[in-house]
């Protein structure tokens, strides 16, 4: 079969992905733009703020804002005509630092009870503010100012319990009253929410997602550290360290959204949050689809595709309200359409990738979008690393009992009847015709049986007793055929190791089909450096006919294959050819 004919499939292969991947792409496009959209409405929406005894929260809506023009006097009595709607889809620039006043009404339909405890939280709320129910102050966090030196950010987390006495059936107005000087990223205080409810219930539902977190966490955490210690112990592969990257990155997400529960933050530590979930999303997004490109050997080339996807979808598609909501679904239609390739390529593991995102959809589809989605993906990979690794065991194992057969049916090939009859024989000739010589062929048959009795049963030696057993070989076979056999090398380290007898099969080969008819023959073995490989070189000036190549591609390359493949699993190459004056074998092995 010619080149052509081998790669051709490769190659169209490889332009059907890529252009099933492009026209993914515009279809992503349109469900971001869609996305995008869908976001921004939401944002507008006018529900009415109502609660009743039977009520667990609601979140205010309707604010309305105005300048505070008097920030240091009580707080005064503005017309209605001074008082505008808040509409965080327009530009808010105009809400930079200065002093404003936030208000909304609320209506109590009945009478509490005294059991129920009733509180305000505030979420997101930048620097300082104060707090009215119908004129009275209720809370203050921080203290406000007019500048920056002046204002003290409050507390990050800060909820106030509601007395029983203000919260009367009928129409209520609640005010804050903030001072907004401290400003490091686009977010301001109109950015944040306020939820009125049953104390106890949002209680318990804020440390009910900081315990999922830190459980979220914990497992994660597991795989990262997993995955950290194959990257370090295994040939240092890519994809562990993409995926424990992508877990660490994700328990970050969690510790950081949960540590003003433990630690007394102040308000600003929503800025830093910020530019953290922003950076933090975008390397989601990238990570897992990358990570799926390595572990199941994709075309390397689509990693600077989906860069660019995301970079783009980024740049253009996204703000700092729906940056989450966009990526979300950005990771989820790619992780997708790499998984369906993976299904259509049937790569091993494909299929439990596959389940795991339409568990990810499900989850994204009802609102539990990143604690689901994360831990979904992490498990369905974890599962999928373990499978992988279970397979690779389970190949080695079958590579390594597949050496331990073809070792003992080259130890029978090196001290099989015909070989020491015929040596013994050359041993008597010698006796009878120089009993020096005849002393020197007995030493190397001893010397070439030592060696090969010691490493056997090895699975690497040094390169220098690698050579000892080659040149004791060709000592035997200079007497045995009245000939002179040697050995040269080129730029070898000794001590690097290597399987045992694969040069001293290769040397025997060439013995067998290269010399039937010479008297003399050199080999010469070099070893050569690149960037990300070692290659050993292996020549001989033998005489070679045209189906020599077929003749030495039989046990002894078999038990050379199958060393390489227990010592460097698919991390070698083995090439034997005729060249001009003799052969050349090449072994190259990769570092990782």
């Amino acid at each position: 079969m010619s080149d052509d004919n081998f790669i051709s499939p490769v190659l169209k292969i490889e332009i059907f992905i890529l252009r099933t991947f492009f026209t993914a792409q515009y279809f992503i496009m349109i469900l971001v733009f869609s996305a995008t959209m869908n976001v921004k409405t939401e944002a507008g929406g006018n529900s009415p703020n109502i609660i009743n005894s039977s009520t667990s929260f609601i979140y205010l809506k309707q604010w309305q804002i105005t300048k505070d023009t008097s920030p240091t006097k009580p707080l005064p009595n503005y017309p209605d005509s001074q008082w505008k709607r808040v509409d965080l889809l327009s530009d808010e620039s105009q809400y930079s630092e200065a002093n404003w006043i936030l208000k909304t009404t609320i209506f109590v339909e009945d009478s509490l009870s005294e059991k129920d405890v009733f509180g305000l939280f505030p979420f997101a709320f930048i620097t300082a503010y104060e707090i009215y129910w119908d004129g009275e102050i209720i809370a203050q966090n921080g203290v406000r100012g007019l500048n920056k030196e002046e204002e003290k950010a409050g507390l990050f987390t800060f909820n106030v319990v509601l007395p029983h006495r203000i919260i009367t059936p009928g129409n209520h107005t609640i005010m804050m009253r903030i001072s907004s000087y401290h400003n490091y990223s686009p977010l301001t205080f109109l950015n944040g929410e306020v939820v009125v409810g049953n104390y106890d219930f949002v209680k318990k539902a804020m440390f009910k997602k900081g315990y999922l977190a830190f459980f979220i966490s914990g497992i994660l955490l597991i795989a990262f550290l997993l995955n950290l210690f194959l990257f370090f112990t295994r040939h240092r592969k890519t994809e562990h360290l993409l995926f424990s990257l992508f877990c660490l990155f994700v328990i970050l997400d969690f510790l950081i959204s949960q540590a003003p529960l433990i630690i007394d933050f102040s308000t600003t530590w929503l800025h830093f949050e910020y530019y953290f979930y922003q950076t933090n999303s975008v390397l989601f997004t990238i990570l897992f689809p990358v990570f799926l490109i390595y572990t199941f050997a994709l075309p390397k080339r689509l990693v600077s595709i989906i860069l660019a996807v995301v970079a783009v979808i980024y740049l253009l598609f996204t703000d700092y309200q729906n940056v989450f909501s966009v990526l979300s679904i950005t990771v989820l239609i790619l992780g997708s359409v790499i998984s369906i390739w993976t299904l259509i390529l049937k790569r091993e593991g494909s299929i439990v990738i596959f389940i795991g995102l339409i568990l990810s959809w499900v989850a994204y589809y009802f609102n539990f979008a990143f604690e689901g989605l994360a831990t979904v993906m992490v498990i369905c990979s974890s599962f999928l690393i373990a499978q992988q690794f279970a397979t690779k065991e389970k190949a080695e194992k079958e590579a390594q009992l597949k050496s331990t057969r073809l070792e003992i049916e080259l130890l029978k090939k090196n001290i099989n009847p015909h070989f020491v009859l015929n040596t013994l024989t050359s041993i008597i000739v010698w006796l009878r015709k120089d009993s020096d010589s005849a002393i020197k062929l007995i030493e190397s048959l001893a010397e070439e049986f030592r060696i090969i009795n010691q490493v056997s049963a090895l699975k690497q030696i040094p390169v220098k007793q690698e050579i000892e057993l080659c040149e004791a070989h060709l000592k035997i076979m200079s007497y045995r055929k009245g000939a002179d056999f040697k050995m040269e090398t080129h730029n070898i380290v000794e001590q690097e190791r290597i399987p045992p007898m694969i040069f001293h099969t290769l040397v025997e080969n060439g013995l067998t089909h290269g010399y039937e008819t010479k008297t003399s023959g050199i080999f010469t073995l070099i070893r050569t450096r690149e960037t990300d490989y070692t290659q050993f070189i292996l020549r001989n000036d033998g005489d070679f006919n045209s189906d020599d190549g077929n003749k030495s591609s039989g046990f002894g390359i078999r038990y050379i294959s199958s060393r390489l493949q227990e010592s460097y699993p698919e991390r070698w190459k083995f090439s034997s050819n005729k060249i001009a004056g003799g052969w050349e074998t090449i072994i190259q092995i990769r570092d990782k």
